[in-house]
């Protein structure tokens, strides 16, 4: 069902309408009468007149059947209530009162679980519990008890989603100083039936909105919000969120070094990054970017020239770009040149370009210089430092500059005293502060040039064996031949049982030799002195064989199926590839430096699964260890390549294993130097248990 009559609806009923403006039944129907707004209806059984309207005693009397009834009841009253409306045929609701799953009390749970029923099993459109209410300035519609949304705001394009009350008056106000308008607010509260997700569903299709801002706590529908994501994206919208949180609700770090990774943050980046979502670092920056966007369509980037009276102010800017991510370029010679027969005096010309205070003489060359430095193909904004007076006697050329480019110009004016309103009808931009300016422009740079991650989900060409419904996890032989099965390259082992069959297979492979006590119940070997490397002969091989085995008969509840020898591979860089499922989003996929150093260093990169051998190649090229696998002082260059493909072949793997999969890890995958491909040492596969596994269904 659309959801126009909850958020652009015709004609509104008041269920609990005050006389008094200021309480919460009063605020909206004041707010609606001052907007003009002309089917509304008072509900209130005790007053005849609410603030002059005609009020009537109850829902059943209203003389139409309103498209939204906005119930300002006690939550006790509200689903009763519902109840009435529904029997009606009233297609929507908003439901002010609290006292619902927010209260983390089993009445409040219940309240909202039954308040969720009642939506599923009759199709109403339910918003809140818990919620401010919204509002639609483009059609002047206001169901909120927030005075700070006024009938007299100018309406907009952008649209503001928020899971917090408080939050979407903070941030409206927030945008509102940095001369943002908007078309829709919304305040989604608790979400028993109508999600975040699926309000930005309906406004990717609103012809009045270019761009939604979302203060966001947590997801409840991880794939819903990536779909709506993507018609953001396919529409040329900006999708712009602020994420706060950083709890590790999805890494249980006991049984593997890639859980402990794969955090709720590091999820919500990776499925932001799949989707081409820009995330804002700061509330402010959500504000800029939408700030920004109404310069979209010249802003093709995040590389900057910068024009500066002073050298220590583009060394600032210079800096603060670099730390968002943005760039600096040196310009061409023959751009610097130009730049320098323009600019009177000697300066600096390479980027940024110091004008010095020459412009208090003469400012006439100021409209060339913007020219010349936006010349070059990869620069891609302007940023231009010109405060007060300077900014105030050059604004002539700056309005010429911009009329005649197809870049965009960003003045930065420190004392704040620019004519924004005139700069803004130049479409030139304008920031008061040199580090809220570098942080906006490097974040939304970086979201125009992105591009929306897709991988086609493979077709699977092999397939798990029986997975054992009685354990919680695979033997390291028997996840590295299920893997093999996929295309992963696997150390190939032999399971021995006696210390005779160990002095045999040690002879049949060759030392240097590795030896592993097998056991689905040990994850973390090493820890327990259970891996011996570099074995050099039989003897040493049996020594090993016996010492691991009674380490392991001590240990209580591990189940032994012997130890594996294998051969000790020689050179090579390690790495970690493991698949994780997220609560919300589903598989993720981490890549990082393998062996201690995964947790040591937390250098890590996510990605959520399908992922092909491109993408897991650029997840490596990412990692800040990535000189290790380069060549990293005179080493030889690993077969990166090769580890790429062996990291695809894990997430096919795993996305052909399904539900019971709980978690498969690589760690280490040793990848040899180019040319000689990449293997995995070993593998951890923790399986769900039946019970996990009807809770995932």
């Amino acid at each position: 069902m659309s959801l126009n009559p909850l958020l652009s609806p015709r004609s509104i009923a008041v269920v609990g309408a005050s006389d008094n403006p200021k309480r919460i039944g009063g605020v909206p129907v004041s707010l609606l009468k001052r907007a003009g707004f002309e089917r509304l209806y008072p509900v209130n059984p005790k007053n005849e007149l609410v603030q002059g309207l005609k009020a009537y005693p109850d829902i059943e009397s209203i003389p139409e059947v309103v498209d939204l009834v906005v119930v300002a009841l006690s939550a006790e009253a509200t689903l009763p209530y519902l109840e009435r409306c529904h029997a009606l045929g009233i297609p929507a609701a908003l439901v002010f009162a609290a006292g619902y799953a927010e209260t983390n009390e089993p009445e409040g749970i219940a309240r909202q679980e039954a308040l969720t029923a009642f939506a599923k099993r009759t199709g109403m459109k339910v918003a809140g519990p818990n919620a401010m209410g919204n509002v639609n300035f483009t059609d002047g519609v206001f169901t909120t008890f927030g005075p700070t949304f006024q009938p007299d705001d100018p309406a907009g394009e952008i649209a503001l989603v928020t899971q917090s009350g408080n939050m979407c008056a903070t941030l409206f106000r927030i945008a509102r100083r940095a001369g943002v308008a908007f078309s829709q607010v919304i305040n989604t509260g608790n979400e028993a039936s109508v999600e975040l997700a699926d309000y930005l569903n309906h406004l990717a299709d609103d012809p009045n909105t270019s761009a939604a801002l979302c203060y966001i706590e947590e997801l409840r529908d991880g794939p819903k919000f990536l779909a709506a994501a993507a018609k953001f994206r396919a529409a040329g919208k900006l999708l712009a969120v602020f994420k706060v949180g950083a709890s590790e609700k999805g890494a249980e770090a006991t049984r593997s070094h890639t859980a402990a990774l794969a955090g709720d943050s590091a999820a919500y980046d990776a499925a932001f990054a799949r989707a081409g979502v820009a995330r804002a670092s700061e509330l402010s920056v959500l504000a800029d970017l939408a700030y920004l966007h109404s310069l979209g369509s010249k802003i093709g980037g995040s590389n900057c020239a910068i024009l500066s009276i002073s050298g220590a102010a583009g060394a600032i800017l210079s800096d603060a770009l670099a730390l968002g991510g943005a760039d600096v370029p040196t310009l061409p010679a023959d751009v610097q040149a130009a730049l320098a027969a323009q600019i009177p005096g000697h300066s600096m010309v390479s980027n940024p370009i110091d004008m010095t205070g020459n412009i208090v003489n003469s400012n006439d060359f100021l409209s060339e210089c913007i020219r010349l430095a936006l010349t070059p193909d990869e620069i891609d904004v302007l940023l231009l430092y010109t405060p007060g007076s300077f900014l105030t006697n050059a604004i002539d050329q700056i309005e010429k500059a911009a009329a005649a480019s197809a870049k965009a110009i960003v003045v930065i004016d420190t004392y704040a005293m620019a004519d924004r309103a005139r700069l803004a009808a130049a479409g030139v931009g304008y920031f008061d502060d040199f580090d809220r300016a570098a942080r906006a422009i490097a974040a939304y740079g970086h979201w125009k040039k992105g591009s929306v991650e897709t991988a086609a989900a493979p077709t699977a060409l092999a397939s798990w064996p029986a997975l054992p419904a009685d354990r919680s996890a695979l033997s390291e032989t028997e996840g590295k031949e299920a893997l093999a099965a996929f295309g992963v390259p696997v150390v190939h082992d032999a399971l021995v049982q006696s210390a005779e069959e160990a002095r045999a297979a040690a002879e049949k492979i060759g030392y240097p030799l590795v030896a592993k006590l097998v056991s689905p119940d040990v994850a973390h070997k090493t820890e327990h002195g259970l891996i011996r490397l570099g074995l050099s002969d039989a003897d040493a091989v049996v020594y090993a064989f016996d010492a691991m085995m009674a380490k392991g008969r001590s240990m209580p509840g591990v189940h032994i199926e012997g130890v594996t020898l294998e051969p000790m591979l020689q050179g090579g860089v390690e790495i970690l590839a493991g698949v994780t499922r997220d609560p919300v989003f589903g598989w993720m996929l981490t890549v990082g430096l393998g062996g201690v150093w995964t947790e040591l260093m937390q250098d890590a990169c996510h990605s959520l699964l399908p992922v092909e051998a491109a993408q897991a190649e650029t997840m490596l090229r990412s990692l800040k260890g990535f000189k290790l696998l380069d060549g990293y002082r005179g080493a030889p260059k690993a077969d990166v390549a090769a580890a790429a493909k062996a990291i695809a072949a894990l997430g096919e793997a795993v996305l052909a294993g399904g539900d019971r999969l709980r978690e498969v890890e690589i760690n280490p995958l040793l990848v040899l130097p180019e040319g000689q491909g990449a293997v995995a040492v070993d593998a951890l596969v923790l399986l769900n248990e039946p019970a996990r596994l009807e809770e995932l269904a």
